[in-house]
């Protein structure tokens, strides 16, 4: 370990102003005992490249540089390098899925000042955590304010390839479990080392006939709650069912008593009735929010989230990189007065681009996403405020472009070119669905609330082009709760052209839209 060398150069007496000149060379940082940033300092690691231990024992959490209310801080060059888990990998991984390993942390204290810091030329590969991570003072117990923000944050011509914390992605492990034939020997493995197995059940009986669903019913299942959704809901694998259960889909507990259980189609409903029996190893899988939506990411998995993590920043700059993660790909987070240009995103296992929750005040331009069959490719999420999107070229997302209860939204003169490939039939690229026979539906963009009664309003949606994938559900929709909606100027081609009545909102005008005549390949 090279800790102590690269250590004594930070520790040196020097003037305010500083600059640290760390060598060209390997060195090995396990990690453990961050080096400590101060401020005032400009570090220069142009040719250096900074190895994570090949194992990582016990100790999963690594990070090698930190600091806290930082000022005047910049950081030019270097290279990163670790071993992030990658499935098609298989038995070759030396790190476990949950490992979290971030090179560069800033936190700041909530009467501390985090300020003018600026990351360039930095590059890395295979770190499994964020490359860069700013932290501003978010507000204890609240989930959109920050006490103090950092401030003047600029990530500049950096490549930060296959980096970010491994994430499974929705559904991933449950398909495998539920469907095995789909996939090979060394997936299902893989699957049965890390899927949440304290949540199947079995073996279970269902006889012809019978309402009851059989097994060791202890600790006994909870009810369903009434609302639906996939909380408390289960679903069944194994063997072969009963004529009128679907393998994998989603079932409601209407009755929970000692050895059984009576489920039904929707919550509170009539129980069913078995048509047939069930085969003698089927099981069930109990709460399916925890089997397929929260185990997104790995159990015991680490903070943040990309390859950039900036949680409560002000007056932010990313510019000119090239990203790519097994996971999220980046990731900004109540930050205002943001400027996110000429960029790559050139793979992502989930989320491409990641503007997260109660931001304000954005401008995404000039960039190139590619979801490569990841999760959304746009996620634009919860009451973000005064955002422009304009000039981008999204393509070949998973679940399309998810915009969440916005206020002050344009989105204009993009391209977009089949994001929803999580919809196609194909067990490689589709994901198959608990609400239903057959594989996820999504639409090409969509919008949604994530408060009861949630409003959004103030949406411009101009000039784009919209190539819709083979099997997706719509080419927009728009949940209750929007106003003053203009949808006009697009070309819509692709397969999939629809835009639904959008119910439950109010001044929405659709006009002026033009349908391609080209066909798409």
């Amino acid at each position: 370990d090279d800790r102590e060398t690269i250590a004594a150069l930070f520790a040196a007496d020097g003037p305010a102003g500083r600059t640290i000149v760390i060598p060209p060379g390997d060195y090995t940082l396990d990690g453990i005992e961050p080096i400590e940033l101060e401020s005032h300092t400009h570090v220069v690691a142009r040719g250096a490249r900074f190895h994570f231990p090949d194992d990582l024992g016990e100790r999963s959490r690594r990070t090698m540089f930190t600091g806290r209310n930082l000022r005047d801080v910049s950081w030019t060059g270097g290279h990163f390098a670790g071993r992030v888990f990658d499935p098609d990998r298989g038995e070759a991984n030396p790190w476990p899925p949950h490992a979290n390993t971030r090179p560069i942390v800033v936190t700041t204290t909530a009467d501390g000042d985090t300020a003018n810091l600026t990351f360039r030329d930095i590059t890395s590969a295979d770190v499994a955590g964020a490359v860069i991570t700013v932290l501003g003072a978010e507000t204890p117990g609240s989930d959109r304010e920050v006490d103090r923000h950092a401030t003047n944050v600029t990530v500049a011509d950096c490549t930060l390839e296959r980096s970010g914390k491994f994430m499974w992605d929705y559904g991933y492990l449950w398909q495998i479990v539920v469907w095995p034939e789909d996939f090979t020997e060394a997936e299902r493995a893989m699957a049965a080392k890390y899927f949440r197995n304290d949540l199947v059940r079995g073996p279970v009986r269902m006889d012809d006939g019978d309402d009851r669903l059989q097994f060791a019913n202890k600790p006994q299942l909870p009810l369903s709650p009434p609302e639906g959704g996939s909380r408390g809901a289960i679903c069944f694998f194994g063997d072969t069912l009963p004529k009128n259960i679907v393998r994998g889909r989603r079932y409601f507990v209407v009755e929970s008593g000692k050895g059984f259980l009576r489920i039904a189609a929707e919550p509170g409903g009539k129980p069913i009735r078995f048509e047939g029996a069930a085969g003698p190893a089927a099981k069930l899988v109990a709460d399916l929010f925890q089997a397929h939506l929260a185990l997104y990411q790995p159990t015991n998995s680490g903070p943040g989230k990309g390859a950039i993590d900036l949680v409560g920043c002000e007056h932010v700059i990313v510019r000119g990189c090239r990203l790519s993660a097994l996971g999220d790909t980046m990731h900004i987070q109540k930050c205002r007065d943001i400027l996110f240009c000429d960029n790559q995103i050139t793979g992502s296992r989930m989320g491409a681009f990641f503007l997260a929750e109660f931001c304000r005040n954005a401008t995404i331009t000039g960039n190139t996403v590619d979801g490569t069959n990841g999760s959304r490719v746009i996620s634009v999420e919860k009451s973000c405020t005064d955002v422009t999107i304009v000039g981008n070229t999204f393509r070949g997302g998973g679940r399309g472009s998810w915009i969440n209860q916005p206020q002050n939204l344009v989105i204009a003169d993009n391209v977009f070119v089949n994001n929803t490939t999580k919809c196609e039939p194909d067990p490689r690229r589709g994901r198959r669905s608990f609400e239903m026979d057959g594989y996820e539906r999504h639409a090409e963009m969509y919008f949604t609330t994530h408060e009861p009664g949630g409003r959004y309003g103030n949406v411009i949606i101009r000039g784009n082009v919209f190539t819709s994938g083979s099997h997706a559900a719509h080419a927009l929709t728009f949940a209750p709760g929007g106003d003053t909606i203009l949808v006009c100027d697009n070309v819509f081609a692709g397969p999939v052209r629809d835009i639904p009545d959008p119910a439950g909102c109010t001044n929405v005008t659709v006009r002026d839209n033009l349908e391609s005549p080209a066909t798409q390949e």
